[in-house]
């Protein structure tokens, strides 16, 4: 196979700009690869290079045809994965500087373009977006044996997610809002120091303008002011505050950003910025801000939606704050967030909002004569996805209640009817936010989901390899319980009970394996989508059930197994896998971004929707993100067979 130099770089040069890694660098960079390349043509069933065989100076870029990979181990050849249009070839061996561990045969006629390795690995290294997308081409090489080596993050794709999150914040917050012009608290520069300290002590507030006749701001004096200059330096109390005023004065105008107003503080390390009717020091003052003012003003903004949950009483606000929420989700996952991390911050302001909306129940309660059983604690918990902190979007709710036994059945039905009736109280109140009830009854006011920690823990010890249909449901569901609010000894002595019976429970792992192990991607053997036929997903498939679940199962499963208890979520409890299990250390951080990958990707398709996401047409995806859902696949089922492998289950229906 011999190859003519390139006499068409413009046409290569179009060719590479329609596929990733090549879309995500500058034109200029694509043209320097493409003016240097080889092109090659190779008839159908003629290899490409052989198992074995030690990789030359260039990565192959497919233009047209297909190639399948051949893996020969064990006496037998396996067909491990389809290269089409568009796909790069030869990059694993290349990356790791070892002979093919496969073998590549054109199964039609092909045309390669062949591109220099060093050239492209320089390019590579100066490029953090499309270096991540290569990282994840090569997830699928983990099912032929290989290790896969890849480098952290670089300083400047941090930056730049972070830049961009930032942004985020700065454009979705809202422009600040002058208080009533009565509650600005100014004094004149002749006035002294026990007369400013005078008026801000009756005031109740932590400074006061200094301003001039016409009510322009010229000083700034806190209350560290006065014990710097007067209790320290022992300054006299007449003396004039213009000789111990903070100044310049740093202003904004009433259409600046609360966010960006908040990084000015930030910047210049002042405690106060004075708005001004055009934001200059020229013009009258308006009101006095503090960090604790603009962050309550900061619209999108977590901090700012921790404000608003606490003060909220309407069911129509609170509904207004979750579609707020929403929005900073939005934000943040275009901005390059990850999912994991929207994840966490999502599960503080809904815990805040359960906590709210539970003390407004209890509010409501005794208003009816109806106060909470005396001298029995009692505690709210999510289980589930918000068990594991990962309920971005407003989907099926999943909530339990345990409370202390009273001493007699009589007294513990009494207390239950009291906790049902404001766990019914509660659900109303997250249905008008917007959640929705669960289906399958997983909520506090159900009575199965509502018990003392004796029932709870009677019910935890049962769990064992017999378990099927809602028994199973509930067994899996209740091992994500996290504490929400009341008294949080009582989560915590469950899910100790829970991690110190199951972690010991062979049969019951066993079985839990067997579940994963039998869930297969939507991806068949040629490298194509498998969609749904039936139900409300025709014409897509279930990214839920074919491709987290068994993420999520699996890292759930492998924390059970080595008694890892620390982390709720799933990508937390991968990063727990990874730094204690020093053999699952590569899977589970493969595992890990997978999940995170799957996570974003479900979350922005439910926010396109408006729905949970969890169906997904394979016709509505770019390129780019056929490829990246193709490898991530490929990790799922080198997950699948890692819990086979472990759990020795019989299941042969992997891969």
């Amino acid at each position: 196979m011999t190859a003519p130099r390139n006499p068409i770089p413009g046409r290569v040069a179009d060719a590479l700009r329609r596929f990733p890694p090549f879309s995500m660098l500058p034109e200029i960079v694509v043209a320097e690869l493409a003016a240097r390349a080889d092109i090659w043509v190779v008839p159908m069933g003629d290899f490409i290079w052989k198992q074995g065989a030690h990789p030359g100076d260039e990565v192959m870029f497919l233009a047209q045809g297909r190639v399948e990979y051949i893996w020969e181990h064990d006496g037998r050849s396996e067909r491990v994965d389809v290269r089409d249009v568009g796909d790069v070839l030869g990059l694993s061996a290349l990356v790791r500087g070892e002979p093919f561990r496969v073998t590549a045969q054109a199964v039609e006629d092909c045309m390669l373009y062949g591109l220099s390795w060093p050239r492209f690995k320089d390019v590579l290294d100066r490029h953090d977006e499309a270096r991540n997308y290569v990282r994840r081409h090569l997830f699928w090489a983990v099912r032929v044996g290989s290790q896969i080596e890849y480098s952290e993050p670089t300083e400047s794709s941090v930056a730049g997610r972070a830049k961009n999150i930032l942004q985020a914040h700065i454009e979705g917050a809202q422009p600040v809002q002058p208080r009533p012009l009565e509650r600005l608290l100014t004094c004149q520069p002749d006035d002294t120091i026990a007369e400013a300290a005078a008026l801000m002590s009756a005031k109740r507030v932590p400074s006061i303008l200094v301003v001039d006749a016409g009510r322009r701001p010229l000083g700034i004096v806190s209350g560290n002011s006065f014990v710097k200059h007067v209790i320290v330096d022992g300054m006299p109390k007449d003396t004039p505050v213009s000789r111990i005023m903070a100044k310049p004065v740093f202003t904004i105008s009433p259409r600046t950003s609360a966010m960006a107003a908040s990084l000015l503080m930030l910047r210049e390390r002042i405690g106060q910025v004075c708005v001004t009717e055009d934001g200059t020091p020229g013009t009258p003052a308006l009101d006095v801000c503090t960090h604790k003012d603009l962050l309550a003003q900061s619209g999108h903004h977590p901090t700012g939606m921790l404000y608003e949950i606490r003060v909220a009483k309407s069911p129509a606000r609170f509904r207004e704050v979750c579609d707020e929420i929403e929005q900073i989700v939005r934000e943040y996952l275009e901005a390059g967030a990850s999912a994991i991390y929207v994840g966490q911050i999502c599960a503080e302001l809904y815990d805040e909002l359960a906590t709210r909306l539970i003390a407004l129940s209890i509010d409501e309660l005794a208003d009816e004569g109806i106060p909470l059983p005396r001298g029995v604690d009692w505690a709210w918990m999510s289980v589930g996805s918000d068990g594991r902190r990962e309920q971005i979007l407003r989907t099926d709710m999943d909530n339990g209640f345990v409370f202390t036994p009273s001493g007699t059945a009589e007294a513990d039905e009494a207390a239950r009817q009291v906790f049902l009736k404001l766990a019914a109280k509660v659900v109303d109140k997250l249905v008008a936010a917007g959640f929705a009830r669960c289906q399958g009854g997983v909520m506090a006011l159900n009575p199965r989901w509502c018990r003392t920690t004796d029932e709870w823990i009677a019910e935890i010890e049962s769990f064992n390899a017999g378990l099927d249909g809602d028994a199973l449901l509930r067994a899996t569901v209740l091992y994500d319980l996290r504490f929400v609010a009341g008294e949080r000894e009582l989560c915590d002595r469950l899910r100790e009970h829970i991690y110190a019976t199951a972690s010991t429970n062979l049969p019951l792992q066993h079985r839990l394996a067997e579940l994963i192990v039998d869930n297969t991607p939507p991806l068949n053997f040629i490298g194509r989508f498998v969609i749904e036929k039936l139900g409300g997903g025709g014409g897509e498939f279930d990214l839920k059930n074919r491709g987290m679940a068994p993420l999520r199962d699996a890292a759930r499963l492998f924390s059970l197994r080595h008694k890892l208890s620390r982390r709720y979520s799933t990508g937390g409890r991968w990063d727990e896998l990874r730094r204690t299990v020093p053999q699952r250390g590569e899977l589970a951080a493969l595992a890990r971004d997978a999940y995170d990958y799957l996570l974003r990707l479900r979350t922005l398709n439910g926010l396109r929707r408006g729905d949970s996401g969890r169906h997904l047409d394979p016709e509505s995806l770019t390129k780019l993100e056929r490829a990246q859902l193709a490898n991530v696949f490929d990790v799922v089922r080198t997950v699948q067979q890692a819990v086979r492998m472990e759990f020795a289950t019989d299941n042969t229906r992997i891969g």
